[in-house]
């Protein structure tokens, strides 16, 4: 698996048959280094900088990032482009800052679209939850410009590596030459098979992103508390809280299994600057679930604006 230099990946040495995405390079997803091809394909594959890949695992799968937005008082960034997730955590220990992010501008969808109608038939633009985003909405105004164009723009329902491992699964569609339709097939049949769950240290900035209005009904009644929040078709909600993070771990670990079961998955442990929590997590996951991996990765700078530090997450992709 190529890894980011500020993630890391393991290998649970436990390999099950047909639970490995074939990168274009003909190689696996795994701790080997992988070099993808550039080659004409029938269809081009993008996503916001939401999905919270690697620089690359996108490059690896010829996946086309596009930035969204993070205001710091009067400072605008594009996400992953112009601050990365060590930088942005560290500032926010620095001082309190005035944080907002929007969707990318509509002229920035076109500008890719238009490059990538050069080199490919068809486009596929898969996006965070259009309940808390408008990227969805302007990649479809986008795309309704450039018709008869064919680009198919697809609600991921979900956000961090969970929208990650829906990408993924259209990109690996793509890469052996799908057809638009069974590319589309394959990434809504990915979104059924993704959860994310996470714990937050507090829902202060979830209330001043002030995209969740049940987070501000709620905060006064979680004092001293660590709310566990679940995103899966298209809902965040609220489905537990610890009073410690050893108990909100173990609620995170709980909430996976009852969905994963004795599924095969791949899971991403994600965290806002909780680097050492984070890889603990990710060797207790790897003795506890059939893992065909488990990756650790910093949360993208605009998804950490509404998590605030402190925060861990797990993606997981299941297989089978």
């Amino acid at each position: 698996m190529p890894l980011a230099t500020s993630g890391a990946a393991v290998n649970t040495g436990k390999r099950w048959p047909g639970c490995w995405f074939t990168g274009p390079s003909g190689k696996r997803w795994g701790l080997e280094s992988l070099k993808g091809s550039k080659t004409v394909k029938t269809v081009a594959v993008v996503t916001d900088s939401a999905a919270n890949l690697s620089r690359q695992l996108a490059e690896e799968w010829d996946i086309e990032v596009i930035p969204l937005w993070i205001q710091m008082d009067d400072e605008s960034l594009r996400d992953g482009v112009d601050i990365q997730p060590l930088e942005f955590f560290r500032r926010l220990t620095e001082k309190p800052y005035r944080l907002r992010t929007s969707q990318p501008p509509l002229g920035e969808f076109l500008q890719v679209y238009q490059r990538l109608k050069e080199r490919a038939q068809a486009i596929i633009s898969i996006h965070v939850t259009s309940r808390y985003s408008g990227t969805f909405q302007a990649a479809r105004a986008a795309a309704a410009e450039l018709v008869p164009f064919p680009i198919e723009v697809v609600d991921s329902g979900t956000l961090a590596m969970a929208q990650g491992f829906v990408v993924l699964a259209a990109a690996q569609a793509a890469a052996a030459g799908a057809s638009l339709a069974e590319v589309v097939r394959r990434a809504k049949g990915a979104i059924s098979k993704v959860d994310l769950v996470a714990t937050l240290e507090t829902l202060e900035y979830v209330v001043r992103g002030g995209r969740l209005a049940w987070a501000a009904r709620l905060v006064g009644n979680l004092l001293n508390t660590r709310p566990i929040v679940q995103v899966r078709e298209n809902t965040l909600g609220l489905i537990g809280q610890a009073r410690t993070r050893a108990q909100a771990i173990r609620k995170l670990l709980d909430a996976l299994s009852e969905r994963a079961g004795d599924a095969r998955v791949r899971i991403a442990v994600l965290h806002t600057g909780a680097i050492e929590e984070a890889m603990q997590l990710k060797e207790e996951i790897a003795a506890r679930f059939r893992c065909v991996e488990v990756l650790v990765e910093p949360v993208t700078p605009v998804l950490g604006v509404h998590a605030g530090p402190g925060a861990l997450g797990l993606a997981c992709y299941m297989e089978g």
